[in-house]
C-alpha cells in the first residue's frame, strides 16, 4: 500500500510492535501489535481507531482527515 500524496505521515519506532505516528512533523497516535494479532491504531489520548489488519488504514484515513468541526 502506498501512501497517500496529500498525507505526510511517519511511523518511528518506539519499542518492539509500537511506533509513534507523526502527521507533517505532529505526534498524532501510535500503532502497536504483530502479524499474529492484528494491530491496534490509538489516537493522542489512547483512544482506539481501531484493530486488525485494517486498522492502520483506517488511522492513516482518521489522522489525514480530522473532523474538528464535528464535536464528539
Amino acid at each position: 500500500m502506498q501512501p497517500s500524496d496529500r498525507t505526510d505521515i511517519t511511523l518511528i519506532p518506539h519499542s518492539p510492535w509500537v511506533w509513534h505516528v507523526y502527521l507533517q512533523g505532529e505526534h498524532v497516535g501510535t500503532v502497536n501489535g504483530d502479524t499474529v494479532d492484528g494491530f491496534t491504531a490509538r489516537d493522542i489520548d489512547h483512544r482506539s481507531i481501531g484493530h486488525g489488519f485494517m486498522s492502520a488504514e483506517a488511522a492513516i484515513q482518521a489522522w489525514a482527515d480530522p473532523h474538528e468541526d464535528n464535536p464528539g
